[in-house]
């Protein structure tokens, strides 16, 4: 599996994979069931030079899995999506991983997921990624508090960056 950024130039790649979820996937990404229109109209508003969309991708170059990082003036949200078939493999811990990771290099210092209650992997991704998770009605929030990069992050991370 390979984890690279995203370019401007892949927004279709992102729409599709998006616009192939199922109305229960889409509910729990987006924490709400949005029609294709709504999701189309989402991905044009993605600004690729900003935030981070992280794509995994499998041996067959296809689109498995996305992580996005959008930065904010207190803290920074993140969400996650995993192809229903790929689910249960580690994909999303690893995409939690780098985008912590490219997070951190970043400069961000506390991140946030915000997500249906309902929704266990996603709490159980938090959770795994030492997010402190909070319950309020029908949403979770898990956050986290970044620490600054050390020399070893900053060479893994460079290296990282490279590969992808």
């Amino acid at each position: 599996m390979i984890i690279r950024k995203l370019t401007v130039f892949e927004r279709d790649a992102v729409r599709n994979f998006y616009l192939a979820l199922s109305t229960e996937d889409r509910r729990k990404r987006f924490c709400s069931t949005l029609s294709d229109d709504a999701i189309s109209k989402y991905v044009d508003g993605l600004d690729f030079a900003r935030h981070t969309i992280l794509g995994a991708f499998n041996d067959h170059h296809q689109l498995i899995g996305l992580a996005e990082l959008a930065l904010g003036a207190e803290e920074s949200e993140l969400a996650f999506s995993v192809r229903p078939d790929m689910r249960c493999q580690g994909i999303g811990t690893k995409l939690m991983e780098r985008i912590l990771l490219r997070a951190t290099m970043c400069g961000i210092r506390k991140v946030v997921v915000m997500f249906l209650s309902d929704n266990a992997p996603m709490r159980k991704l938090a959770m795994r990624a030492g997010m402190l998770l909070n319950t309020e009605g029908g949403e979770a929030f898990a956050s986290r508090e970044l620490p600054m990069p050390d020399a070893e992050e900053l060479n893994r991370w460079t290296i990282e960056e490279a590969i992808a």
